[in-house]
């Protein structure tokens, strides 16, 4: 429409009749409209699912993430004045926190894979971004996120928050999962109202 728009401007503007005037200027208008479009980069976003399905084998899962040591502060060193009970709580106590390790998940413990079913989320995972990527390219707005939440969720669920990797992951998931894929395209009808009134008033003088 832009290059239709653009060729019949450069005719017009090969005249000086006055008559044209009117017909550039709503041609112009709907140029500007046409311009103003956002732009939809398919082949830029289909590169960015594509990275992510291709990390996908190599994001840690939650499960696996081992909780970092706490530091532990240096043992106090015995005085001959300390009780004999005293050393044998301290001992006792020492004894206990080699047993019994605390760990704090600030979202719901991930849930526990076996190897095999690890195998299958993650072909999962990349069948929802494959799908996601079907439905971009159909310009099938509605299955394109919903199938990219549905690998959100996966990632949520079951991977590592605290991974870079993951993080990055989720992080295109997001950006792609805002963008538009259908843009409600303006009309030309002010250019093809401007054309139809200048042939109608030719066209009059004409047969005068």
């Amino acid at each position: 429409a832009v290059l239709a728009l653009q060729a019949a401007d450069a005719r017009l503007a090969g005249s000086s009749r006055p008559q044209f005037i009117g017909v550039r200027k709503a041609l112009a208008r709907d140029l500007d409209r046409l311009r103003a479009l956002p732009q939809t980069d398919l082949p830029g976003m289909s590169a960015r699912l594509e990275s992510v399905v291709v990390a996908i084998d190599t994001l840690p899962l939650a499960v696996d993430a081992r909780p970092r040591a706490e530091s532990e502060a240096p043992p106090e060193t015995a005085t001959v004045a300390d009780s004999a009970w005293r050393q044998l709580a301290a001992d006792v106590w020492r004894e206990i926190r080699s047993l019994v390790r605390i760990q704090r998940f600030d979202r719901d413990e991930p849930v526990l894979l076996a190897p095999g079913q690890a195998f299958f989320l993650r072909e999962n995972l990349k069948l929802r971004l494959l799908n996601a990527r079907l439905a971009m390219l159909s310009r099938d707005q509605w299955t394109f996120r919903n199938e990219v939440k549905a690998a959100q969720a996966l990632l949520e669920k079951h991977f590592d928050a605290q991974s870079k990797a993951v993080q990055t992951a989720q992080g295109s998931l997001r950006q792609l999962g805002a963008a538009e894929l259908v843009i409600d395209l303006p009309t030309l009808n002010e250019s093809l109202s401007a054309i139809r009134s200048f042939k109608n008033s030719r066209d009059r003088d004409a047969r005068k």
